[in-house]
C-alpha cells in the first residue's frame, strides 16, 4: 500500500466520523425531549385563579414529572401509558413572574408568566366562561 493510498484511506475515515458526529449531534436534541411544551392556560393570569398546566412526555412515560414555581415545588404527575401529555393545575399565590417548570429526571422546560393581583370580584374575576369549564379538549 503506498502513502498516497493510506492518507486517502485516513481522509475517508475522517471524513465519516465527522458525518457520524454530525448526526449525533443533530439528533440528541430529539433524543432528550423526554417532556417540553410546558403551557399555561389563559393569558391574564391573576393571583388566586386557577389555571391548567400541560406539558408533552414523547419518551419516557414511566417516570413521574415534577412542577416547580419559582424552584418551589407544586406537584408531581405520573404520566400515563396511554397519553402524550401530564397536566396539573396551578393557582399563584403571589404577584410577579413565575417560571414553571416541569422536570423529569434531568430534562426540564420552563416558561415564565406574569402574575397580577387579584380581581376585586373575587373568583367571578378568574374568566371561568364556558371555555374554562371544558377545557381544551386534550387528555392528560
Amino acid at each position: 500500500m503506498t502513502t498516497h493510498h493510506r492518507l486517502g484511506r485516513a481522509g475517508f475515515g475522517i471524513t465519516a466520523f465527522g458525518a457520524v458526529a454530525a448526526i449525533i449531534v443533530l439528533a440528541a436534541p430529539q433524543a432528550s425531549a423526554w417532556v417540553g411544551n410546558l403551557s399555561v392556560a389563559g393569558t391574564d393570569h391573576k393571583v388566586g385563579c386557577s389555571y391548567k398546566l400541560t406539558a408533552s412526555v414523547e419518551v419516557d412515560r414511566l417516570t413521574s414529572v415534577k412542577f416547580t414555581d419559582n424552584g418551589r415545588d407544586i406537584g408531581t404527575v405520573s404520566p400515563s401509558l396511554l397519553s402524550g401529555t401530564v397536566s396539573m393545575t396551578w393557582k399563584p399565590t403571589t404577584t410577579g413572574q413565575h417560571k414553571l417548570e416541569a422536570r423529569q429526571l434531568l430534562i426540564s422546560d420552563s416558561i415564565t408568566v406574569t402574575v397580577g393581583e387579584a380581581a376585586a370580584t373575587g373568583s367571578a374575576g378568574c374568566g371561568g366562561g364556558l371555555g374554562d369549564l371544558l377545557g381544551s379538549g386534550s387528555a392528560g
